[in-house]
């Protein structure tokens, strides 16, 4: 029988078998011995040895280099998320965050300029493209009137001049005066019609296109202005998000399993600082032989004991099973086990008491591969490894007579008879069962 399979059998098991065996003695093929098929418990379990873990570790690491100012907790303290635990030197990072604020406030008063600048613009180009307006030709108009009637006026004085000078009644210094007056108010009245003119044919196009012109720089201006404010913002809150990484905050609530470095180091990127591990759950991380491997299963019971807690056991389940096989991390305390003996590792979930359980622990488990209650038993002898139906040799009144049966459950000497049998009929222990 292996080591690491323990088997029962109801007593009422190896009553019935003795007393087949007995009667077999008297029945005419007494020289085949036979067993009786019983009723009976099945009763198989893999012994395997395993340690306490959290559910979830994490290793906490830093996202920038720098040099720790303050390592906030000690291995053993509970934790919760997002509690500081590991603070770095940040002076040199805080000045660089209030310089990217300034920084911000001087794209963001650019970009008020520009956008008065772009309203100035703006008024000029609609001033410009609307004309004159009726205000200004009535005005235009009534500066012709005036400037001609003074032209008018002028020109009449001058020739009243021309006709004393020629008189002999005034200076003809007082003629050229009124004849320079005179050309003053003339030249004045095609200035109004000029400007008469201009305010009725309206702005030039090369004026409007001029101050479309002035229209697109101040855009351009202000989409500068704009684009600056954006990179100021972006340098901000890069700047803000690499000084918040100075603080290493905590992902679970949970115990800090270790603690990797100490105030003052300085430490690259990437580097780990705290083991953590999210103690509401505990497992059991258990390394089953590779030769009891074909026996479990997800979901199947497991007892775990420990020796801090004599007498107790803990229930759990057989939660996930590893898919390779690999060395043996946690040694044994049977010096029989063999130590080199490949492993496979099975997660098991401690159902109840788990707070008891402390992370690290080494634990006994027990994980039942079958168990089953009053089934119809023969030994496992009489049939092949893994059949699932098989062709035995059973006495009867007639003598011997093969007969096919179903095969159920099975530890490491009995075998689960599903049909076929009955209980306490004889079969013979020569020969072995075939396969079917």
């Amino acid at each position: 029988m292996s080591r690491r399979t323990r088997w029962t059998v109801a007593p009422l098991l190896l009553l019935a078998a003795g007393a087949a065996l007995s009667i077999g003695a008297w029945t005419p093929w007494r020289s085949e011995p036979t067993t009786a098929a019983v009723a009976g418990s099945i009763h198989q379990v893999v012994v395997a040895t395993g340690r306490v873990e959290p559910l979830t570790e994490i290793v906490l690491a830093n996202k920038v280099p720098g040099r720790i100012k303050q390592v906030a907790v000690e291995e053993g303290d509970t934790i919760t998320e997002g509690q500081a635990l590991v603070l770095f030197d940040d002076a040199e990072l805080a000045a660089q965050v209030a310089m990217a604020e300034a920084s911000v406030r001087t794209a963001e008063a650019g970009v008020g300029l520009a956008e008065r600048a772009l309203e100035t613009a703006e008024a000029r180009w609609t001033e410009v493209k609307s004309g004159a307006r009726p205000q200004e030709i009535e005005r235009a108009r009534a500066d012709v009137q005036q400037a001609e009637r003074r032209a008018s006026l002028a020109g009449r004085e001058r020739e009243r001049f021309r006709r004393l000078v020629d008189e002999g009644h005034v200076a003809r210094s007082q003629f050229d005066a009124a004849d320079t007056e005179a050309e003053v108010a003339m030249t004045r009245a095609r200035s109004a019609r000029e400007a008469l003119d201009l305010v009725l044919a309206g702005p030039k196009p090369e004026t409007v296109q001029a101050a479309w012109a002035g229209v697109r720089q101040a855009q351009a201006e202000l989409g500068r202005a704009e684009s600056q404010v954006a990179l100021a913002r972006a340098a901000l809150e890069h700047a803000r998000a690499v000084l918040a990484n100075m603080v290493v905050r905590s992902t679970v609530t949970g115990r800090v399993t270790k603690r990797m470095v100490e105030p003052g180091e300085a430490v690259n990127i990437g580097m780990p600082l705290l083991v953590l591990a999210d103690v509401a759950q505990t497992r059991v991380r258990a390394e089953v032989d590779e030769t009891d491997v074909g026996k479990l299963a997800v979901g199947q019971t497991v007892e775990i004991t420990a020796d801090a807690y004599p007498g107790r056991v803990f229930p759990g389940r057989v939660a996930d099973i590893g898919q390779a096989v690999g060395k043996r991390k946690v040694r044994p305390d049977d010096p029989a086990r063999i130590q080199d003996m490949k492993v496979l590792e099975t997660k098991i979930d401690v159902l109840e008491g788990a707070q008891d359980l402390k992370l690290g622990m080494t634990v006994d488990v027990r994980i039942v591969v079958a168990h089953k209650d009053a089934v119809l038993l023969v030994p496992r002898i009489l049939v092949p490894d893994g059949a699932v139906e098989a062709t035995l040799r059973v006495a009867g009144a007639r003598g011997i007579e093969s007969r096919h049966v179903r095969l159920g459950a099975r530890d490491d000497v009995h075998v689960e008879v599903l049909s076929g049998l009955t209980a306490g009929e004889p079969v013979v222990l020569g020969g072995r069962g075939r396969r079917r």
